[in-house]
């Protein structure tokens, strides 16, 4: 029993010294592993998942000494960096440059492991991380590079709603809802409403890298809204999931690495109904 413990003891501590070789961060002469475009996969904050549709799917591109993060939506930042060599995880200062749209300097550390690029900054605050955390308002995200995230075919998101059946789901005629999103909404969306007023529902797609992480991250925030009821839906896939409060009704999941957030605001719509309607809408990506 004493040997057999042993020898489970060394294993152990094998498996840890190849995981830590496995995930430790490129050293800091090691800045041109950063050159090039990527695109942020996997957003956390406080070490929980955030749907952010300002950070997910934005492209970083590194220029050696600068930095040009351009959101899905198309706003663009452009950034000068200065290096620490001496720091582990390695560093690095990013400062705006002009017009930063209220965009304030701060310090990053990052790491690659495989493919992917981590990078990770307190929000709002100009101080060196220790390390990715999880720590209180430490961001952490997951780049890929760019040239690996697939692109998406154009979506519109009112021509699934309507060749799904949308009018027979909500019982009359709809017409499209004038939208002002914030810059913080994800992807690309549509809201009909029915004619009358009686109903309105919104299709949000979430296209890849970052739409199964988004997915994953509205079911995080969904479970600690205890105001909603939350049932496992298996007929649209694996993680799909319904939340409903009240009248409304927002059911999530991930098709082509694509998220689907379709959100239902009426008064009769039965549950069969609205799963044969989103199968129909997942289809279509």
């Amino acid at each position: 029993m004493i040997a057999f413990r042993r020898h489970v003891v060394v294993a152990l501590m094998l498996m840890a010294l190849a995981f830590a070789s496995l995930a430790r961060p490129v050293s800091a002469s090691s800045v041109a592993e950063l050159e090039g475009a990527w695109a942020v996969a996997r957003a956390t904050m406080n070490g929980e998942p955030r749907t952010d549709g300002k950070v997910l799917n934005a492209t970083w591109t590194f220029r050696g000494t600068e930095l040009v993060v351009q959101t899905a939506r198309g706003e663009r930042l452009r950034s000068a960096l200065s290096f620490d060599a001496t720091a582990n995880p390695p560093a690095l200062h990013m400062t705006p440059l002009s017009p930063t749209g209220g965009q304030r300097p701060l310090w990053m550390i990052w790491a690659r492991r495989g493919d992917e690029l981590d990078v990770a900054f307190y929000d709002g605050i100009d101080q060196r991380p220790e390390d990715f955390g999880p720590r209180r308002k430490l961001v952490v995200l997951t780049l890929v590079p760019a040239i690996a995230a697939p692109t998406p075919a154009a979506l519109d998101p009112c021509k699934i709603l309507r060749r799904a059946g949308v009018d027979r789901l909500l019982g009359g005629p709809t017409r499209a809802r004038p939208q002002q999103r914030p810059a913080s909404a994800p992807g690309s969306s549509c809201a009909l409403d029915r004619t009358d007023g009686s109903a309105v529902i919104t299709l949000t797609l979430v296209g890849p890298p970052a739409g199964p992480e988004y997915a994953a991250a509205a079911r995080t925030e969904a479970l600690a809204n205890h105001r909603m009821q939350i049932e496992d839906e298996p007929s649209l896939g694996a993680g799909a999931f319904s939340a409903a409060s009240g009248w409304t009704v927002v059911v999530v999941a991930d098709r082509r690495r694509t998220a689907m957030i379709l959100k239902l605001e009426a008064l009769r719509v039965e549950r069969a109904d609205l799963q044969r309607f989103a199968a129909r809408v997942l289809d279509a990506l």
